[in-house]
């Protein structure tokens, strides 16, 4: 018996993105916010004022979710929408000045959690893995 599934590349990204996804998660429940949410806020802190469906794009969430965590995020003040300019049905997304106090935290944390994912691993290897992960996107990624 040749193949197992549990050994098969897919599953062990899938595996790790999954555990990965597990850690922020129990480590932004104090912010009360989700891993899809810091997502979005970093984003806008090294790009603000997107489009909805810029910011879509660049987070490679369903512009149909986005719309339902920036609800999320706008309640809790950390964006806002702006009506754009010479097109009545966009908005521009901007993070607020709460929003932007949390990116060093985020940042921060972010960087522990992979600094723990990542143990043991050489600069080497790491960017051959990012490398591999991009060339794998890269593949596949048919527009």
């Amino acid at each position: 018996m040749g193949f197992k599934s549990d050994k098969s590349i897919l599953f062990q990204i899938a595996k790790a993105r999954n555990i990965l996804k597990k850690e922020f998660e129990k480590e932004l429940r104090g912010c009360n916010l989700s891993y899809a949410h810091r997502v979005i806020l970093i984003r806008l802190s090294e790009k603000d004022g997107l489009t909805q469906k810029e910011l879509a794009q660049d987070t490679y969430f369903e512009q149909s979710n986005l719309t339902l965590m920036l609800d999320k995020l706008e309640l809790k003040g950390l964006v806002k929408r702006i009506p754009k300019e010479n097109d009545r049905r966009a908005y521009l997304i901007k993070i607020t000045p709460e929003g932007e106090a949390l990116i060093p935290s985020l940042v921060e944390m972010g960087e522990q959690i992979m600094e723990k994912a990542l143990h043991g691993i050489s600069p080497e290897k790491k960017g051959e893995f990012s490398s591999f992960l991009e060339l794998i996107y890269d593949n596949l990624n048919t527009k």
